[in-house]
């Protein structure tokens, strides 16, 4: 990995991770099956770990939405609860002239939905085709696609900016020079992540800038 300056650089990317980062409470997931009522079979589907399971689960998940339009899936995924500050904290780093992007391992078409909601700049998430084919998108792949994108833009990873809550944004957290860590059981942070747990948002982006 290329070393870290020692000086601060101007941040020109931030990447969010979305359920427990800019949504708080139910998951995209959560909130499609309570719409349709599948949520019990969905939240023991939340609590799987392995990419096996998880996979088959998405499998299973389209056989539940074949029966419904994507725009009345996207009516459920509109009962999402923003997390405090989202709105502003997105709207301060477009004012900023800072690219904005949503990465998730949820469906695409949902985290899409709310890119345009918030104003990013980029969404990326699990496909789902027309022909029904998955084109899975997993933790590991997050760091992946921020660098890529990141060397697209011709950043170094000091102009980057993460924010996750889970196990599966560190490998996206360490990537970026500044990163925060919104969840409440942190486990084996780089230490130039900052703990905030439940954070709002548009202090987590204030507190950003004010480095830069």
């Amino acid at each position: 990995m290329t070393p870290r300056p020692s000086l601060p650089a101007q941040i020109k990317l931030v990447a969010f991770d979305v359920d427990g980062t800019l949504l708080r409470g139910p998951t995209i997931c959560e909130c499609i099956a309570a719409g349709i009522g599948k949520q019990q079979e969905m939240q023991a589907f939340e609590q799987l770990t392995s990419t096996v399971e998880i996979a088959a689960a998405r499998t299973k998940m389209i056989s539940w939405y074949r029966s419904h339009d994507r725009t009345t899936l996207l009516q459920h995924v509109q009962t999402a609860t923003l997390a405090p500050g989202a709105r502003e904290g997105v709207a301060i780093l477009r004012r900023a002239g800072i690219q904005v992007a949503l990465v998730s391992i949820t469906w695409q078409f949902a985290v899409e939905w709310l890119a345009i909601e918030l104003g990013a700049d980029w969404a990326v998430g699990t496909q789902w085709g027309d022909d029904d084919e998955i084109v899975h998108f997993w933790s590991a792949d997050k760091a992946t696609w921020l660098a890529r994108r990141a060397t697209e833009l011709r950043l170094h990873p000091a102009q980057v900016a993460a924010v996750g809550d889970s196990a599966g944004d560190l490998p996206m957290l360490k990537y970026a020079g500044t990163s925060y860590f919104v969840g409440r059981d942190p486990t084996n942070l780089p230490s130039h992540v900052k703990h905030w747990p439940a954070a709002d948002i548009s202090d987590v982006v204030r507190d950003l800038l004010s480095q830069t």
